[in-house]
């Protein structure tokens, strides 16, 4: 039964992540500034619905934040800054995501970037990597922090090996998150913070 319990999660998950991401490309066909509204009700109400299906199952562990939880955002939060600071302060040169951000900022702000940036895409993230694989499939083992870290700084597409390790970095502190709090929110909201930062110097 443990076995079927893992392979439904992990069948379900990547669908999940596979089905949002199409949808949301099929709205805008990577144009942030096409059909704002449209984008954000699709996948919006997409992630509502997979949270609703995998907290049935008892897939994920969220929510509301007890004190204990609070202080823990906030110190990962910090962790997580010093990360983006040491890792810039010797490598200037963006890459993977955080270079695709920057090509997507150039073209201007819109509504549904920072939407996504910012709200979305680290609950799609967090609801997969964390939620999803670090905690049941992997039932939030160490091993399984380790793992889906490596498997997020992949997907981030790093270039080289100090960007590998720079997102492999803050996916270790995410899963820490999740892994010491059992709540999806605390590293949800970290990871919100984090997106968020950057967008600020745009206003």
């Amino acid at each position: 039964m443990a076995i079927f319990n893992k392979c439904h999660a992990l069948f379900f998950g990547f669908l999940v992540f596979a089905i949002v991401g199409t949808a949301g490309y099929s709205v805008n066909q990577g144009d942030y500034f096409q059909h704002q509204y449209t984008f954000i009700i699709i996948k919006s109400l997409l992630l509502f619905l997979s949270f609703v299906y995998a907290k049935w199952f008892d897939m994920i562990s969220f929510g509301i934040l007890s004190k204990k939880q609070l202080l823990l955002f906030i110190g990962i939060f910090f962790l997580t800054m010093l990360v983006n600071i040491g890792y810039h302060a010797f490598f200037s040169v963006a890459s993977g995501a955080s270079a695709q951000h920057l090509e997507e900022t150039s073209k201007g702000l819109s509504l549904s970037f920072i939407v996504s940036a910012t709200v979305l895409a680290p609950i799609q993230e967090e609801f997969m990597f964390r939620g999803i694989l670090q905690g049941a499939v992997f039932e939030n083992s160490w091993l399984g922090l380790v793992l889906t870290s490596s498997l997020f700084s992949f997907m981030h597409g790093p270039y080289d090996v100090p960007s590998f390790f720079y997102y492999l970095l803050g996916g270790l502190l995410l899963g820490f998150a999740y892994k010491k709090s059992q709540n999806l929110w605390v590293s949800t909201l970290v990871h919100m913070f984090y997106n968020s930062l950057p967008l600020l110097t745009y206003f």
